[in-house]
């Protein structure tokens, strides 16, 4: 997926589509981690979210993987420099996480861009750096089960999936099973918020569940 593409004007594609929808929903809990030591945190995008958690969670050491050299480039920008962020160009199927354990996790719109199978060995491998009691935040899209609100997910999901296909190269078609991948990696669900009819889904999920 080479997001860096269509990097600089992102934010702005977004705010067309779906107005501030998506930033206040990748903001939903951050400030659940405001007592974090250490957060690992997976395609962050353009740093919206992790300058956000920066000023939330003001002891935390934050580890930010993002395959974008051009979407860390605006992030790093956004951030301002802050020491206690660190920024890693790598593709998150590919990197090892035996650097330590984590009090957080934070995924916002990030498992949709992947495979089905590529969800289930992520998801299964997070699990195990995130500590007793710790937090995995997660933000993505999702369709809900009937009625026109299924309707209205489905038709705005397969538009973005064809948008991002032709965009930036994404393999993935359909929304993979995310749900089911955090509880066979031993998760529970602690709290969750829905927008845009149930389209939009934050969640906190832990092991402690």
């Amino acid at each position: 997926m080479k997001v860096g593409r269509i990097a600089s004007v992102y934010r702005w594609i977004e705010y067309l589509a779906f107005g501030r929808a998506l930033e206040r929903s990748r903001f939903a809990f951050l400030d659940r981690l405001r007592g974090a030591r250490q957060v690992l945190v997976l395609g962050e995008g353009d740093g919206r979210a992790v300058a956000r958690l920066a000023t939330v969670a003001p002891l935390a050491q934050i580890d930010v993987y993002e395959v974008s050299a051009e979407m860390i480039a605006l992030a790093s920008a956004r951030v301002g420099g802050n020491p206690r962020v660190r920024f890693h160009c790598q593709d998150a199927r590919h990197a090892g996480w035996s650097g330590g354990t984590y009090d957080g996790i934070v995924t916002l719109f990030f498992l949709d861009c992947f495979l089905e199978a590529e969800v289930t060995e992520l998801v299964r491998g997070l699990a195990q750096v995130l500590r007793p009691g710790g937090l995995w935040l997660m933000t993505d899209f999702a369709v809900p089960d009937s009625g026109w609100r299924r309707w209205h997910a489905r038709v705005w999901i397969a538009v973005m999936y064809f948008f991002f296909r032709l965009t930036t190269g994404l393999r993935a078609r359909r929304l993979p099973a995310i749900e089911a991948a955090l509880r066979e990696a031993g998760l529970g669900r602690v709290e969750g918020r829905e927008r845009r009819a149930g389209m939009i889904r934050s969640e906190i999920w832990s092991a402690d569940i």
